[in-house]
């Protein structure tokens, strides 16, 4: 239940699942691109859930449906407020696009989410006043271990195997691991 930065922990989820480990490492793996929409959530939400039934993982469900609903929501924010700030990776124009990554090893789920905005996502403040910004609080809280990581931009994007870019480089991604 604690954020792990990945250039301070060397031994992250985030780390571990690197392109050249993460077949062995986690055998089901699914991804899914989605624009950059508030519809794009309940999308998120439903692959995350048959995913898991797939998997034969449904103990996770409550848990993972929360976690990679509420890091959709804030790839969503991140990347439109990104765009409209020019504080994101390059990338090609129009809308913006979200990245889902699942990936199990038939006992946990790591949930990625990838988005072009550069900055860490940090923690609001809970304010009772407000209806939103619980969203990082609450994945710390039915998670195992969360945190960030950023693609080299000086490397070519190989994000989870062969084949084009998933995200671009320099991009940020959000993940939580998600256990019994």
């Amino acid at each position: 239940m604690a954020w792990s930065d990945s250039v301070r922990d060397p031994i992250s989820v985030a780390q571990l699942a690197n392109p050249a480990a993460s077949a062995a490492r986690w055998p089901d793996q699914s991804v899914l691109d989605l624009g950059a929409l508030p519809t794009a959530v309940p999308c998120v939400r439903l692959h995350t859930a048959f995913m898991l039934r797939e998997w034969h993982m449904t103990a996770l469900a409550d848990a993972a449906e929360l976690v990679a609903s509420e890091l959709a929501t804030n790839a969503i924010q991140a990347s439109t407020t990104a765009t409209q700030a020019q504080t994101a990776a390059p990338a090609p124009p129009g809308l913006p696009v979200i990245k889902l990554h699942l990936a199990s090893d038939r006992r946990q789920l790591l949930v990625e989410l990838g988005d072009n905005d550069l900055r860490q996502p940090t923690p609001a403040r809970t304010d009772p006043e407000r209806d939103g910004g619980r969203g990082l609080l609450l994945v710390e809280a039915v998670s195992a271990r969360w945190g960030c990581y950023f693609l080299n931009p000086a490397t070519p994007a190989t994000w989870r195997g062969p084949g084009a870019a998933l995200i671009q480089p320099g991009a940020k991604v959000v993940w939580a691991l998600i256990t019994g």
